[in-house]
Order: C-alpha cells, then structure tokens, then sequence
C-alpha cells in the first residue's frame, strides 16, 4: 500500500526544487553579508557602466554647445558636478539594493526553513516505516 502523505509530501518537495527553490537553494550557500555584499558589488558596477552611459548621451546630445563653449566653461566645476552626482545617486541606489537583497535573503531563508521541515517529515515517515518493517517499494508488495 502507498503512503499518500509521503507522495504528497515528496511531490511538495520536487515541486519547490523545481521552482522557486533553485534559487533559494543557490543561495543557501552563502552568508547573509556575503550574499549581500556580491550583490552590492555587481550592481556597483552595472551602475557605474550605465552612469557612464549616461554621462556620454547626454555629452553627445549637448556636443555643439559643449564644444563652443570649452573655453569658457568651468571643467574641475563641470567634473565635480559630475562626480557628487554620481555619489549621490549611487548612496541612494546601493541603499535601495541593500534593502531588496536583505529581505530577499530573509524571505528565501523562510523559504529554505520550510523546506527543511518538509524534508524532516519525509524523513520521518521513512524512520517510522523502517521500524514497522513494512516497505512501499514495489507498489506495496511486502515479502514473506
């Protein structure tokens, strides 16, 4: 005879491994600091590339001004406008991407205690049909 439970707790669990689990499971691997620092980190550099993306476009779109007035203008004022706004607006980015990363971090550790306490039941019920000496394997067939 078949443990309906441990069908359904078995198929709850391949479900989630499937699912959303690859990622919380990739991610179980590593410390909350760290996990959050290597995301702080990639998204530090793909800020700083579409900043200066940012800073060529608009460069680009003002070209004939820029250029007829490079005499007159003010460069170390032009580069610390440039530089304070990239300070700035990285403080905000890297504050917002801390708060995402961490509770996402908390959320998939939420995630992975339940999935841990799935995996116990599973456990369990494999401990508990031991110890009636009963197997489910073979669709129920039990020896003599």
């Amino acid at each position: 005879m078949l443990n309906e439970d441990k069908i359904r707790l078995m198929t709850k669990a391949a479900v989630f491994e499937a699912g959303e689990g690859k990622k919380a499971l990739a991610m179980n691997k590593y410390f909350r600091g760290d996990y959050i620092s290597i995301n702080l980190i990639a998204s530090w550099i793909s800020y700083t590339i579409a900043f200066a993306i940012g800073v060529a476009a608009w460069a680009f779109y003002h070209m004939e001004d820029l250029m007829e007035n490079i005499n007159t203008m003010d460069l170390p004022a032009l580069g610390k406008h440039f530089v304070f706004l990239y300070l700035g607006l990285l403080a905000v980015y890297q504050v917002i991407n801390y708060a995402i990363y961490h509770i996402r971090y908390q959320k998939n550790r939420k995630m992975l205690a339940a999935y841990q306490q799935l995996l116990k039941q599973i456990s369990h019920i494999y401990q508990m049909e031991s110890k009636s000496g009963g197997s489910d394997f073979a669709g129920g067939a039990k020896e003599k």
